[in-house]
This record gives C-alpha cells, sequence and structure tokens, in this order.
C-alpha cells in the first residue's frame, strides 16, 4: 500500500471516530425526544388539570422523598470512609454534586468528578483513586441487582404482581426460580472467577461495602412502597409491587437515558392493568420527579455558589 493510500485510510478512520461519537449522541437525544413526546401525549390525554388535583397532599409522602434522595450520599460516606479518613459535610457535597451529574446530566460524569476530589482533597494517587471508586461502583451494582433478583423472584413467586401477565408472558414460577438461582450464581462465579481484576480492596472492606448498599437498597424499596402507600392506602398492595417491578428493572438497564422519565411514562401506561386511574398513577410520579429536579437544581446552585466564594476568599 502506497503513502497516499495510508494517508487516506487514516484520514477514514479520523473521521470515522469523530462521526461514531455524534451519532450517539444524536440516537441518545432522538430517544429523549420519543419518551418526553410520549409522555407529553400521555399527560395530554389525561388531562393536566386532572392530574394537578391529584398531586400528593399528604405531609409524609414529602419527608418520605427528602429520605431518598439523601439515602444515596450518605450511604457512600461510609463505603468510601472504609477506604479513606473522609470528613462528613464536605464528603457530603461531592456526593450530591456526584448524584445530580449522574441523574441529570450523564451517567458516571459524577464518578469522574469524585476521581478528581479524591486527589485533590484527600491527596490519593491516581491509581488509588480510580481503584476504590470502580470497587464501590462494582459493589453498588452487584448488591443493587442481587436485590432486584431476589425482590422480583419473590414477588412473582407469590402472585404479588401482574408484570407477566400484562405483557401476555406464561411463566412458570419454577422456571422463574430457576432463572433467578441461575442469574445469581454466574454473578457469584465471575466474581470469584475475576476477583483480582474486579476488586483491589481486602475482604473486609469489600463485605462491608456490600452489605452497606444491599442495606440500602432494601430500605430505598421499602420507602419506596411507603411513599406512594400513604397517598393512596386503599390501592391493592400487589398493584404497588407490580409498579415497583417495573421500576427496578428499568433501573437496571446500562445506558438508558432519563430512566426517571422512562418510569413515569410506563407507570402511567400500566394505570389500566394495576387498576389505578392513570391521573393519580402521573401526580404521584409527577411530583416525585418534579421534587427530584427542583432539589437538584437548588442543591447544585448552593454548592456552587459556595465553591465560588471559597475561591473568591482564597484569592
Amino acid at each position: 500500500m502506497d503513502e497516499q493510500s495510508l494517508q487516506v485510510s487514516s484520514e477514514t478512520e479520523r473521521q470515522t471516530s469523530q462521526l461514531i461519537p455524534i451519532l450517539i449522541r444524536i440516537l441518545k437525544y432522538l430517544i429523549q425526544f420519543a419518551i418526553v413526546a410520549v409522555l407529553l401525549w400521555q399527560i395530554y390525554t389525561i388531562g393536566l388539570a386532572n392530574i394537578l388535583r391529584e398531586l400528593p397532599r399528604v405531609p409524609l409522602f414529602y419527608v418520605i422523598f427528602l429520605m431518598l434522595y439523601f439515602a444515596l450520599p450518605l450511604t457512600e460516606f461510609f463505603t468510601y470512609r472504609q477506604s479513606f479518613p473522609i470528613r462528613f459535610w464536605p464528603s457530603q457535597l461531592i456526593f450530591l454534586k456526584k448524584r445530580i451529574y449522574n441523574t441529570t446530566v450523564i451517567g458516571y460524569l459524577g464518578e469522574v468528578q469524585l476521581f478528581s476530589w479524591l486527589q485533590k482533597e484527600v491527596g490519593a494517587g491516581k491509581k488509588r483513586a480510580f481503584e476504590v471508586v470502580r470497587d464501590n461502583n462494582t459493589l453498588s451494582t452487584a448488591a443493587s441487582t442481587t436485590i432486584v433478583l431476589l425482590l422480583l423472584s419473590g414477588f412473582v413467586l407469590t402472585g404479588q404482581i401482574a408484570i407477566f401477565d400484562a405483557l401476555q408472558i406464561q411463566i412458570r414460577p419454577p422456571v422463574l426460580l430457576a432463572i433467578s438461582v441461575g442469574v445469581f450464581g454466574l454473578m457469584v462465579l465471575l466474581v470469584r472467577r475475576f476477583r483480582r481484576y474486579l476488586f483491589s480492596m481486602n475482604r473486609r472492606e469489600g463485605w462491608t461495602i456490600f452489605l452497606l448498599h444491599t442495606g440500602r437498597m432494601l430500605m430505598l424499596t421499602i420507602l419506596q412502597m411507603l411513599q406512594w402507600y400513604v397517598v393512596m392506602p386503599d390501592v391493592a398492595l400487589s398493584s404497588w409491587f407490580t409498579l415497583l417491578s417495573v421500576q427496578l428493572i428499568l433501573s437496571r438497564i446500562p445506558f438508558l437515558p432519563n430512566k426517571d422519565l422512562v418510569f413515569l411514562a410506563a407507570g402511567v401506561g400500566l394505570g389500566g392493568v394495576i387498576n389505578i386511574e392513570p391521573a393519580a398513577i402521573a401526580g404521584i410520579l409527577l411530583a416525585h420527579q418534579v421534587l427530584d429536579k427542583a432539589a437538584s437544581v437548588l442543591i447544585f446552585a448552593g454548592i456552587s455558589v459556595g465553591e465560588a466564594r471559597s475561591t473568591l476568599g482564597r484569592n
């Protein structure tokens, strides 16, 4: 191959490498646009006035929201303290920013911010900071997946959810149990086989972090069910179990943009299946989403102002 052909090939590869991220970004925006379009159509069909009338008026709903919002930053203080001598208030600021980046901007952007913070504020080396962030993410994912599998299996085996009926899927409980046990067993085997490549921390630290995230997931599940129940206590628990199952399934789908909006659209669509008025579901879920976005804006603005004042003070 002559020099000119090599230059053409190199230029083609360069253009392709530049084009792929652009296409991925366009696809992501198209998916987000489709989600918003479906959601707006559902709101139009139900009626905005009906949704506004169904917004929660129970104070406990909003108290539980705060508990749900701050559960992850609080848990991460204890998990990262296993590896670094971090202080509570400074760490809460970065953990809150991490949550906001991941849920509002793009997934794992928060980990990038945390990685930089650990080097700057804690004095961790790049390798050590990367390993600790990676290990915490891996253990959090493992704990979340384990709880999701156990809960979904339990819900289906006890006949508490109607998700498969809604999808017209015929699946026997023993088959579901075998699938769940198989997936869990595969996870255990993979962790044991590739532990040296997945983790840098010792067993005690790893199990402590895994149990902390497992406890957080169980608490979040209970609180989420309670938040819905206090607003509409007359609704059958099986309906809430079904809605919770959809939320859990969506939470485990990687790279799905705007999972909260997808869940909102799916929840409204399931209204007829779980015998709840779509306007009532829309009111509850929409209230939670508005609160989440408003809290994120206020917290991020407050942290940014504080950091700006601190920088000016040093200068």
